[in-house]
């Protein structure tokens, strides 16, 4: 393998499979910080692209290894849970309750942890699912986001929150 190649995928397929995770990433994200929520865009895409990029080097980890008469055990499952689990509590870090008792920021949360399954799926091309998962995401918290004033008789807006920079 030369320094900047990969065995198992070739650099058209690997930076369109890099693109579409920043570009879900960024519209996922742009949703959440339009409605002033706690976590900004740049962490949706940052996740998203980065969870894309551990697909990728999974994947190229097991090519490399396959063949390998050392024992090496890779399990991807055990990637993706780990991952997912990280996610997950960046999510919930996102969910706060007010002195009223409302919970606010599930949103959030569950769309932080979903653009990182966008990014796996991306990574591991998964493309039907990946796009699939971006279009009920995205359409989900669009439209969503258009009841939520009527359902709860509260307009979807976060307290205030300091970003970081």
């Amino acid at each position: 393998m030369n320094f900047l190649e990969l065995d198992y995928i070739n650099w058209p397929e690997m930076l369109l499979r890099i693109s579409l995770a920043i570009a879900f990433g960024l519209v996922l994200g742009l949703d959440r910080n339009k409605k002033n929520k706690p976590i900004d865009f740049r962490a949706y895409m940052i996740i998203c692209v980065m969870t894309c990029i551990l697909a990728l080097l999974s994947q190229q980890m097991y090519y490399d290894l396959k063949d390998s008469d050392e024992f090496i055990s890779l399990d991807l499952g055990k990637i993706i849970a780990g991952v997912l689990t990280g996610i997950g509590f960046l999510g919930a870090g996102a969910i706060i309750k007010r002195d009223n008792d409302q919970v606010v920021g599930t949103a959030t949360g569950a769309s932080v942890w979903a653009s990182g399954i966008i990014g796996l799926s991306l990574g591991f091309g998964a493309y039907p699912l990946a796009i699939i998962g971006f279009i009920s995401v995205a359409s989900i918290l669009i439209i969503g986001g258009i009841f939520v004033p009527h359902i709860n008789n509260n307009p979807d807006k976060q307290i205030n929150s300091t970003k970081d920079n």
